[in-house]
């Protein structure tokens, strides 16, 4: 029988954790504690003590599609950064969630694995990924994935079809859980080509505004552009503070000095004034956590 106590005080942490440290817009307040456990057991000792004792609590990757609230986050942080082990076997790679797409990339070029290139350059860990069903353009990570294993106080391994994939959506968003491993279809190829794959795919991506931003922050309704709808209702390089809507790309939204509610401010007035141009309510891709306007995510 194992001492989940024991095991509970040899998991790293960190007290007072900075979310404005570990996200890609650079902003949010801070977290009484953040959990970094390194393995399957410490996942599973450290899930279950946080749902018992704190009434909030958040899984964290590489925080890259996510607004922290400004306000101080009233529980605790599993960060799974060091759930990073790769393996390959027989067409299929088995990553951790805390798996970075740049050490996936990584592997497949020095293991000649082709199928994942389309990632590139996507600041996200494998967990995110699986969890919002993440890719670009038609090209989204379940077309690769063959079983996700999480943890919600049972071990569960759902096949790709059990995952529920949508736009940006998956079961796992549905259910509060923790991504632990990923499971993904590839094929064998020349590691020259899969690194020029890659190459061509990160240069695609300069076209990208630069500065802090979580990427895209609306999904693309059904048949349409987000980011075209929120051009043509006149929006490129509207701010709120020091937030703006990117001139290059009307999807992004700039943290250029702001705060948190600034963006949270600047996205409910893209929305009214979106829906008032054509009729269609946009819905965020981005995440949010923490208390924004008196309701707490």
């Amino acid at each position: 029988m194992r001492d989940n106590s024991l095991i509970l005080s040899k998991i790293e942490k960190k007290e007072n954790f900075s979310f404005s440290k570990h996200t890609t817009y650079g902003l949010g307040g801070t977290a009484k504690i953040a959990y970094y456990p390194k393995n399957q057991e410490e996942s599973t000792v450290v899930f279950d003590y946080v749902r018992e004792n704190y009434e909030n609590f958040v899984i964290l990757g590489k925080g890259s599609n996510v607004l922290v609230s400004d306000k101080p986050y009233n529980g605790a942080v599993i960060c799974t950064k060091f759930l990073n082990n790769i393996n390959y076997f027989d067409g299929i790679i088995s990553c951790g969630s805390g798996t970075t797409v740049n050490q996936l990339m990584k592997f497949c070029i020095s293991k000649g694995l082709s199928g994942l290139e389309y990632l590139a350059g996507i600041p996200a860990s494998m967990g995110g990924l699986a969890c919002m069903n993440g890719g670009i353009g038609e090209r989204h990570i379940e077309n690769n994935i063959s079983n996700v294993t999480i943890y919600d106080g049972e071990m569960c391994n759902f096949l790709s079809e059990k995952c529920i994939f949508g736009n940006k959506h998956s079961i796992m968003r549905d259910i509060k859980c923790l991504v632990l491993d990923i499971n993904l279809k590839v094929n064998n190829a020349d590691s020259d080509i899969v690194k020029k794959n890659i190459e061509q795919q990160l240069y695609s991506r300069k076209i990208l505004p630069s500065g802090k931003s979580c990427g895209c922050v609306f999904k693309n309704p059904t048949g349409y552009s987000a980011g075209k709808l929120i051009d043509n209702a006149g929006l490129k390089g509207m701010s709120c503070g020091a937030a703006e809507i990117s001139s290059e790309h009307a999807n992004f939204i700039i943290n250029k000095g702001c705060s948190s509610s600034d963006i949270y401010n600047l996205i409910k007035e893209v929305k009214r004034k979106v829906f008032e141009n054509c009729g269609i309510m946009l819905e965020e891709e981005v995440i949010y956590i923490g208390e924004f306007n008196g309701t707490y995510s």
